[in-house]
């Protein structure tokens, strides 16, 4: 405004001059001198009322810029109280972080020390006031386990609540949480029911040390047996023994589209096979059941009258072999318990699967070893089925003697192998009609030897090539090819060797008829003591008069 109006006086001026000069100029050419008096007069007071005017104008802008300025002085003041004021705040809260900081890292102190063998409500307590410290609305807590339970500070009816199995835990506050605030007692409360449910594990798992002590032999007995329904017997058997208040348990295999459920009645395995109830379920689902109480579950079924209120079947396949493990219990089954369902059914399956392949190894094993004990029948067709005969009269005879399952079947591989040398023999010998020459006799006599050297070729066979060597042995020392006389005899060739006289005594032969079982029987207790060893004899003849 000033500017446009000092400009504006300038142009008047400028143009009153050059009027006026115009006018004075023309005068002074007619000689008017006086004349100029009137327009320099005219031309001052003109020029003063402007500058008047313009001076006023210049004053009032003057003033309104002084109180802009001096308002914008009294805003920046304003503002400089305020940052003065947030820079007080920040050291104050720095020193408040400085102390949140210390008692958080208390806080966690404390919770690093924590051991799960002592009693975690104490330290629970304590951290409880470092954290009250910290956050001003929290009044209260209270904790619960199966062991107990606690209450500290004062109950409102604000809280946070938190709860897994039977532990819970509540934080009592005064008023509504901010955001960080309830994201903290969260931590807090989550933590809590960790170190509660940890203790309460470890007590429990320390509570049963001595079963998971008895549960682990007890594997290692299981899994030593060969026969698959012996194992499940023993599993079942141990399941009774190893959880208290154990109404039912059951193994079931589904096999060729059947459930086989294995249970014990009476103390007695039996077998069903089962169109319904929690282990079918739990086949069909492909998954573990678990019911608190089965009145709550329609598709229990109940064989126990009443008796059961919990049932758990744990599913588990391996290698296409599935399984379920079940257990009825008159009292809730614990987590501990069901732990160790499953951790068993895991080891059964697959104990299963490899028990399928031994058996079908085993199978082919012994059909190759009866394969070599035909081709030796095949020179000598009058002792057709004598080997495998031979096998059966031995096994039997060990079974009786109360020998180990290891054993017996040591001593079966042996017997089918027994004769097994006497494919070095000259056939002619062998289906020789009249008596041996003593040459051909000595022939004869060297095929236990050779049955020795031709299984020794087979890797980790060389137990029961000693007892092929040595079943022509003769309990009183007169026997080939080393003359060993008693024990020094080995305890499978002195049962075979009674089997062996026994099948070749009642079969056919070139040279003579089959003998009657008497007459055989006879002949056998008469070299009791000098053949053949007198207490497997006894057992023997027992055996062979019920045949």
């Amino acid at each position: 405004m000033t500017e446009k109006m000092e400009k504006l006086i300038n142009l008047l001026e400028i143009s009153l001059v050059v009027l006026l000069s115009s006018f004075s100029f023309l005068e002074i050419l007619k000689g008017n001198l006086l004349s100029l008096a009137y327009p320099c007069l005219v031309f001052a007071v003109f020029l003063s009322l402007f500058r008047r005017r313009w001076y006023r104008n210049l004053k009032n802008e003057m003033n309104e810029k002084s109180e802009e300025m001096s308002a914008m002085n009294q805003e920046l003041t304003a503002l400089n109280q305020q940052l003065t004021a947030v820079n007080q705040e920040l050291e104050a809260s720095y020193e408040s972080l400085q102390i949140l900081s210390t008692q958080l890292a208390r806080i966690m102190e404390t919770m690093g020390e924590m051991d799960l063998e002592v009693d975690p409500v104490p330290t629970l307590e304590r951290i409880f006031y470092d954290v009250k410290k910290l956050v001003e609305p929290l009044s209260g807590l209270e904790l619960k386990n199966s062991q107990r339970s606690i209450a500290v500070g004062e109950f409102t009816e604000n809280l946070l609540y938190k709860e897994a199995g039977k532990t819970s835990a509540k934080i009592f506050v005064s008023r509504e949480l901010e955001k960080d605030e309830e994201l903290f007692l969260n931590s807090v409360l989550n933590f809590s029911l960790f170190l509660l449910n940890a203790h309460d594990s470890y007590l429990e798992v320390m509570k049963n040390r001595d079963t998971l002590s008895r549960m682990i032999s007890s594997l290692e007995e299981v899994l030593g047996v060969s026969r698959r329904t012996e194992l499940i017997e023993k599993i079942l058997h141990y399941l009774k023994d190893m959880f208290p208040g154990i109404v039912l348990s059951s193994v079931s295999l589904l096999e060729d589209g059947k459930i086989k459920t294995f249970f014990l009645k009476n103390g007695q395995i039996e077998v069903v096979n089962l169109k319904r109830g929690i282990v079918v379920k739990a086949f069909e689902t492909k998954k573990d059941l678990f019911v608190n109480d089965v009145r709550d579950f329609p598709e229990f079924y109940d064989v126990t009258n009443g008796r059961t209120r919990s049932a758990a079947a744990i599913f588990f396949e391996y290698e296409n072999t599935p399984l379920v493990l079940e257990i009825e219990k008159d009292s809730e089954i614990t987590e501990y318990e069901l732990s160790s369902l499953k951790m068993m059914a895991r080891i059964l399956a697959i104990f299963f699967s490899r028990l399928s392949l031994y058996r079908k190894l085993r199978k082919t094993f012994f059909q190759t070893i009866e394969a070599f004990s035909y081709a030796v029948e095949l020179k000598d067709p009058y002792t057709s089925g004598h080997s495998l005969r031979v096998a059966d009269y031995s096994q039997e005879i060990a079974r009786r003697m109360g020998l180990p399952d290891q054993v017996v079947e040591r001593i079966r591989i042996a017997a089918v192998l027994h004769d097994i040398g006497k494919i070095g023999v000259r056939g002619a010998i062998l289906n020789k009609t009249s008596k041996l020459t003593k040459e051909e006799y000595e022939e004869v006599k060297k095929h236990p030897e050779l049955g020795e050297k031709l299984i020794s070729k087979i890797e980790d066979f060389s137990d029961i090539a000693k007892i092929v060597r040595h079943h022509h042995e003769w309990y009183s020392g007169q026997g080939y090819p080393d003359g060993l006389r008693g024990e020094e005899i080995p305890l499978e060739s002195r049962i075979i060797a009674i089997a062996d006289a026994f099948d070749a005594m009642t079969s056919d032969r070139p040279y003579r008829k089959a003998m009657d079982r008497k007459t055989a029987l006879e002949i056998l207790r008469r070299n009791e003591g000098s053949q053949w060893d007198p207490e497997i004899l006894k057992i023997a003849l027992d055996y062979f008069s019920g045949l």
